[in-house]
C-alpha cells in the first residue's frame, strides 16, 4: 500500500494566490485546502504536515495583522504537526507561547509544534507525532531544526534554549521508534537544507522533508548514511509547490519497499479550486489590510530592485534564493540606511549595511511608477529598529571576511551571506585565499580603509548585535538605537529620491593574481568573479583587464547554475556571478630595469564601468632578467590560481599605454545614489622596505627617482 505524505515548508504568511504573466506561481492556502480535502477523500492513507517558518517575514496582508490570518488558515488544513522554524521566534519566545495558548491577541495554533533537538521550551514544543493511516500503518514524524537558529535571530532571543545537533537525535529516535514497535515508518522533518542532510540519515529513517533554503528539491531512492535508501523532499517556499513524499509499505514484510518524492506545482494545486472556509479567512484579511497597504510611499520609479538568484540544476531561479551575491535591492537598502541613520552628533553614519536575509521580497514599482506601503512591507517585514555601531576599520574588514560561512549545517546553512553596502564603500577579494584572509582592498569615500580609524555603521539592530554571525560588528559594544523602524526610514528615502535606478557597477570584485613574481613576457591567467549582478540590467558580457601597458578582453560567463550552491565549494552563491579568466602577456619594460622587480598596476573594466582601478593597489610583479634573474619564458604557465601577493599599501601609478576602460565607466558617478569615489588601496602590510629604499636613493642623488615618470611601472 502507498502513503501520500503531503507537506509545505516556509509558508511565511503567503496565504493569497499569486500569478505572474498569466501563470500561477503561488496557489494560495484556500487552494491547498481544496487539494488536501480531495486527496484525503480519495484515500485514508494521505497526511499533511508543515515544516516551519509558517509565519514571520510575511507579506502585508498577514504581517500587518500579526500573522493571525495565516495561523487561522493553516488550522483549517488540519496538519498533524509542524516543525518549529527560526521565524516562529521572530517576535520572541513570549509571543510564540501566546500563539500556542491563544492569548495576548494572537490566534491559537491548532496543531503541535515539534523540535526534538531543542531543550528548554517545555510543554510548548514536542518531539514527534505518530499517525496511523486508514490501512493501519503507523507513521512517526520527527520534527527538528538546524543548530544555527541563534545566529539567525537577534542575539538574546533564544536565551534559555539549547539547540543540539539534530542528526544524531533524529537517528536515535528513529531507531527507538522502530525497535520498540511504536512506528512502522519514520519520517524526519528537519528545518534545514534537505540536499545536505539526506546523506546523513541512518537506516531507520525512511524519508526526510526539509526546508529553510526556499529551494524546491526532490530526491527519490537516494543513499543514506548506512547503505539505506530513502527519498527526500522540500516544497520550496510559500505555496509554489505542494510536496508529496510517497511511501510504499509492505505490511507482510513490514518494511518500506519503495519511496518517491513528488512536487505538485502551484498551477495544478490551484486548478482544484478553493476551500471556502479558508477563502473567507483570506478575504477578510485582505479587506482589513487594504487601506493601509494601498498607501503610496514613492513615485516616479521605472526600475525594479531585486534580490540575488541562482539555479542548482538549470531550473528557473527562485526570487531571493541567492543570499551570497551583491544585489540591486541590497545596494538600495544600504544607501537608504547611510542616508537616514543619524548619529547622536547629528551626522549621517559613515557606512550603511544590510543583511541579505533581512530583505524578503523584490521591489517592483507599479505600472504607473508608484511604490506602495504594501510593497515595502513585503521587502522589510520584520519591523526592525535602526541604530549604529562605532568600530575600527580593522573590525569592519573583519566583518567583510565574515561574509563567508564555515561549519555549514551547524552554525550557518549558506556558504556566504553577502552584506549590502552603501555606494561609498568598495572592495576586492581573492576567493583563492584562506577563510579570514580574502579581503584584499577596501575604500570608504574613495579613500583606503584606515585600520585604526573609528567608523560608524548604520543598520538594523539584528545585524548590529551580531546576527547572522557578524560578531565583528559588536567589537565596539552595543549599538546606539534610534527611535526609527527600518521600513519607515526606507519609505522616507524612496519618497525623497524619485526615479532611482539600480547601480551599474558592482562594489565587490573577486580577483586572483600570481602570488610570486612572474617572468617578463609571460602570459598569465587572471581569474575574476563577481563581475555581474545575478539580476537586473547590469550583467556584463565582456571584461577588460590591464596589467601595466598590456591589456586583454575576455568573455564573461554569467551562468547562474551552481551544483555546489549549498556547500563550501560554492561559486555562484559565493559572489561568483559573472566569471572570466583573462590571459595577459606582461611587459615589465625590463630593458630599462635589468635584474629588478617591476610592479605593474592591474585594472578591470566591465561593459559599464571601471570596477578595479589602479588606485586600488592590485599589482603583478615582474622579475626582470639580469643580475642572476631567470630569463623570460613567454609561454610559461601562470600561477594565477595562487593567492594575491600582499601589497605594499602604496597605490601603483597607471601604466603608459594601458587600455582605457569603456566610456560607460562614467555611469559610476551617475549610479542610483549619486556615485562614489572608487579608488581602492590594498589593506596589506605597510611599505617600509620601499620607503627605506627610496630614502637611500634620495641620499645618493636619486637619479633614477628624478627621471621616473608617473605613468611608468614601478621598479624595485
Amino acid at each position: 500500500m502507498t502513503l501520500d505524505l503531503y507537506n509545505l515548508t516556509d509558508v511565511h504568511g503567503h496565504i493569497e494566490k499569486a500569478s505572474k504573466n498569466g501563470t500561477v506561481t503561488e496557489s494560495g492556502i484556500p487552494a491547498v485546502g481544496c487539494y488536501l480535502d480531495r486527496a484525503r477523500a480519495a484515500s485514508g492513507d494521505a497526511s499533511f504536515t508543515l515544516l516551519g517558518d509558517n509565519i514571520g517575514a510575511s507579506p502585508f496582508t498577514s504581517g500587518s495583522l500579526q500573522d493571525n490570518p495565516t495561523i487561522a488558515a493553516l488550522n483549517e488544513l488540519e496538519p498533524l504537526g509542524s516543525t518549529i522554524g527560526n521565524h516562529e521566534l521572530d517576535l520572541g519566545l513570549d509571543v510564540f507561547k501566546h500563539r500556542i495558548d491563544g492569548t495576548g491577541g494572537y490566534t491559537k495554533v491548532g496543531f503541535p509544534y515539534l523540535g526534538a533537538n531543542v531543550d528548554g521550551m517545555g510543554r510548548y514544543l514536542g518531539d514527534k507525532v505518530v499517525w496511523t493511516s486508514a490501512s493501519g500503518v503507523r507513521v512517526a514524524f520527527i520534527g527538528a531544526i538546524a543548530g544555527d537558529v541563534p545566529y539567525k535571530l537577534s542575539p538574546g532571543t533564544t536565551k534559555g534554549l539549547t539547540f543540539n545537533d539534530p542528526i544524531p537525535k533524529i537517528n536515535a529516535m528513529a531507531k527507538d521508534l522502530k525497535v520498540s514497535g511504536q512506528a512502522d515508518v519514520v519520517i524526519a522533518m528537519l528545518d534545514d537544507d534537505v540536499k545536505n542532510n539526506y546523506p546523513k540519515m541512518g537506516a531507520y529513517v525512511d524519508g526526510i522533508m526539509g526546508g529553510d533554503t526556499h529551494v524546491p528539491y526532490k530526491f527519490s531512492m537516494v543513499d543514506g548514511a548506512q547503505g539505506n535508501k530513502l527519498s527526500a523532499i522540500a516544497s520550496g517556499s510559500y505555496t509554489d509547490n505542494l510536496a508529496d513524499l510517497q511511501i510504499t509499505y509492505d505490511k507482510a514484510t513490514k518494511r518500506v519497499v519503495r519511496s518517491e518524492a513528488k512536487l505538485i506545482p502551484a498551477s495544478e494545486v490551484a486548478a482544484c479550486g478553493e476551500k471556502q472556509s479558508i477563502k473567507r479567512i483570506v478575504d477578510k484579511a485582505v479587506q482589513d489590510s487594504k487601506a493601509a497597504g494601498d498607501k503610496v510611499v514613492a513615485k516616479g520609479y521605472t526600475s525594479a530592485f531585486s534580490r540575488g538568484v541562482f539555479s542548482s540544476a538549470g531550473e528557473p531561479p527562485d526570487p531571493g534564493s541567492n543570499r551570497g551575491v551583491e544585489s540591486s535591492l541590497g545596494d538600495l537598502t544600504a544607501d537608504s540606511l547611510r542616508a537616514t541613520v543619524i548619529t547622536k552628533e547629528g551626522k549621517p553614519v559613515d557606512i550603511g549595511a544590510i543583511n541579505a536575509g533581512g530583505l524578503r521580497a523584490d521591489l517592483t514599482p507599479l505600472a504607473n511608477g508608484d511604490i506602495t506601503y504594501r510593497q515595502t512591507f513585503a521587502v522589510q517585514p520584520f519591523s526592525n529598529q535602526l541604530g549604529y555601531v562605532t568600530i575600527t576599520g580593522a573590525d569592519f574588514k573583519k566583518a567583510l571576511e565574515q561574509q563567508w560561512k564555515t561549519q555549514l549545517n551547524t552554525q550557518n546553512s549558506r556558504p556566504m551571506l553577502k552584506l549590502g553596502l552603501s555606494s561609498n564603500v568598495a572592495y576586492t577579494y581573492d576567493p583563492a585565499k584562506p577563510y579570514g584572509q580574502r579581503i584584499t582592498s577596501v575604500t570608504v569615500d574613495g579613500k583606503p580603509l584606515d585600520a585604526q580609524r573609528k567608523y560608524t555603521v548604520g543598520s538594523v539592530t539584528f545585524l548590529l548585535a551580531g546576527g547572522d554571525s557578524f560578531d565583528a560588528l559588536t567589537a565596539g559594544g552595543a549599538p546606539a538605537v534610534t527611535d526609527n523602524l527600518d521600513r519607515e526610514r526606507f519609505n522616507a528615502y524612496l519618497g525623497s529620491h524619485p526615479g532611482l535606478k539600480p547601480r551599474a557597477a558592482k562594489s565587490s570584485i573577486g580577483v586572483t593574481l600570481p602570488s610570486a613574481p612572474v617572468a617578463d613576457g609571460q602570459t598569465i591567467d587572471i581569474p575574476l568573479r563577481g563581475l555581474s549582478f545575478s539580476e537586473g540590467p547590469s550583467v556584463t558580457k565582456n571584461v577588460n583587464v590591464s596589467v601595466g601597458s598590456t591589456s586583454t578582453t575576455a568573455a564573461v560567463d554569467n551562468s547562474l547554475i551552481d551544483a555546489n550552491a549549498n556547500n563550501e565549494k560554492a561559486v555562484v552563491t559565493a559572489d561568483g556571478v559573472g566569471r572570466a579568466t583573462a590571459k595577459v602577456k606582461v611587459d615589465g619594460k625590463c630593458a630599462a630595469n635589468p635584474g629588478k622587480n617591476v610592479t605593474l598596476p592591474v585594472t578591470v573594466a566591465t561593459d559599464f564601468a571601471e570596477v578595479v582601478g589602479a588606485g586600488q593597489g592590485l599589482t603583478v610583479t615582474v622579475a626582470c632578467a639580469g643580475a642572476g634573474q631567470p630569463s623570460a619564458t613567454p609561454s610559461a604557465p601562470s600561477t594565477s590560481a595562487d593567492p594575491v601577493k600582499p601589497s605594499t599599501g602604496i597605490a601603483a601609478p597607471t601604466a603608459t599605454g594601458a587600455a582605457k576602460p569603456p566610456t560607460a565607466q562614467t555611469v559610476r558617478s551617475a549610479a542610483a545614489t549619486g556615485g562614489r569615489g572608487r579608488g581602492l588601496a590594498h589593506t596589506g602590510p605597510a611599505a617600509m622596505p620601499l620607503i627605506a629604499a627610496a630614502l637611500i636613493l634620495l641620499l645618493l642623488g636619486g637619479g633614477l627617482v628624478a627621471r621616473a615618470k608617473p605613468a611608468k611601472p614601478r621598479a624595485e
